[in-house]
């Protein structure tokens, strides 16, 4: 089978080789770009008469004619036999455009030309990504929508400490999501520079019109050193940080429904088109989607960990460890694709309990914050009445009553401030409706920003 380095061997290369070294079955992921790469090639050759413009309308049809004869399956054929992505199409467009096709690799290697067609196969994927997670932040906005006024238990240390309006709570998420769609175009963004035209590693003594490349294939600018080229995956490291935070996001949104749906919460119900059943247990319905996010984290970690390890201990240039660039990257962006559709579905058709959240906002202990606000309100210096109703909440476990029935008597052994208007502040939307600081649960504030994540995400 064809080679792109044959003639300094007198052997075949062994086949358990070749098994343990060829990558077409992982990076055949980027043929499409890189037969738009070669197309920009082929009409960059004749422009500095590396090559006549009729050789290059040859190329040009005969990778017309390798795109529309491949099929995703195609490369189960090919993947004992073709070393990567570059050889196939090397050895097609010979096959289908004549010994021209043999001049579609002059001036170029590997090394830069796997950068090229990785970075444009990544931009295109994270522009994907940004609407898919727009997606999923449509969903929660959706969700809020329909938490109205449903109040909450908010949580420290998974215990309960002040009450929250739902919607503020799924906002957050929003609010991260968002944030994290920012981190992804930041790399996007530095991945600007063009690498074609850097060789193996010192550049070429061919007249490569490096500019009229860059312009062709969409990137703003050449890269300026040769050997930082083809010898760095930073932008490979730095997507799949970017996506390991996204996905840390989502595994504790994850987590937060995985809770809400269990019975000592009951919060949420899934739809049955998203949740899965026992084979043991006929009663079970089970938040599998939420599951499978959260231990699929683990596995994007272990992508991010991987990339850095590969490159910690490489001389410079470039060296075949890179080749392990694609798989861990490639996984990481289809997980990601699955997991941010899959929670967008269960997300727009989920069903809050809103008896359950009642319920859940009786425990009095909720308001004690309340009731120290009151209390400095009031004069009482903030140590002071912190002391107070440390005391009081104390003092009401102590005698297994709630504090909403302590006595006025035995409320004012505890601070000689406290009135009879204490007992209004053991109310859920009393609560949230007294905060006053910008970016807080406070109703009329929740709903200016759930309007403006409307506003941004139509």
């Amino acid at each position: 089978m064809k080679k792109l380095w044959g003639g300094r061997f007198a052997k075949e290369a062994a086949q358990i080789l070749k098994e343990f070294s060829y990558s077409f079955k992982v990076d055949s992921e980027l043929l499409q770009a890189e037969l738009r790469v070669n197309r920009a090639y082929a009409r960059m050759l004749a422009r500095v008469k590396l090559i006549s413009a009729r050789e290059s309308r040859t190329l040009l049809k005969g990778l017309d004619k390798i795109e529309r004869a491949w099929k995703p399956g195609d490369v189960c054929r090919y993947f004992e036999t073709i070393e990567d992505v570059h050889t196939f199409i090397q050895q097609e467009l010979e096959r289908v455009a004549g010994p021209v096709g043999k001049k579609i690799h002059t001036a170029r290697s590997r090394n830069d030309l796997v950068v090229t067609s990785t970075l444009l196969y990544l931009r295109a994927k994270l522009t994907e990504l940004d609407e898919k997670i727009r997606g999923a932040e449509r969903a929660l906005v959706g969700c809020a929508e329909r938490a109205q006024q449903a109040v909450i238990p908010g949580f420290t240390h998974l215990k309960k400490a002040q009450p929250v309006l739902l919607a503020h709570h799924l906002l957050a998420y929003v609010e991260l999501l968002d944030t994290d769609r920012a981190r992804l175009g930041d790399a996007l963004g530095r991945m600007d520079a063009l690498p074609l035209g850097s060789g193996a590693l010192a550049g070429s003594a061919l007249p490569l019109d490096r500019a009229f490349l860059a312009k062709e294939l969409g990137f703003k600018k050449v890269s300026a050193n040769s050997m930082a080229t083809v010898a760095d995956r930073a932008f490979a490291a730095e997507t799949l940080s970017a996506l390991a935070i996204l996905w840390m996001h989502l595994s504790r949104l994850a987590e937060d429904f995985i809770l809400w749906n269990s019975e000592p919460f009951r919060f949420v119900e899934l739809d049955d088109a998203f949740a899965t059943g026992s084979s043991l247990m006929p009663q079970k319905k089970n938040p599998d989607v939420f599951e499978l996010v959260r231990g699929r984290t683990g596995v994007i970690f272990g992508h991010l960990m991987a990339i850095l390890t590969i490159q910690k201990g490489l001389p410079m240039s470039y060296n075949r460890d890179l080749q392990e660039d694609k798989p861990g990257l490639f996984d990481a962006l289809r997980k990601t694709d699955a997991a941010l559709e899959v929670l967008r579905g269960t997300l727009e058709t989920c069903e809050f309990n809103r008896a359950a959240m009642a319920q859940a906002v009786e425990d009095d202990g909720l308001y004690a914050t309340d009731v120290l606000e009151y209390l400095v309100r009031r004069g009482v210096p903030f140590a002071e009445a912190h002391e107070a109703v440390g005391s009081a909440v104390r003092f009401a476990a102590a005698e297994d009553r709630p504090m909403k029935d302590l006595t006025i008597k035995e409320w004012r052994s505890f601070s000689k401030k406290i009135d009879g208007g204490i007992y209004a502040l053991f109310d859920p939307q009393t609560s949230v409706s007294a905060k006053k600081t910008a970016g807080s649960t406070q109703p009329g504030l929740v709903k200016k920003e759930l309007a403006r994540w409307q506003k941004i995400l139509k």
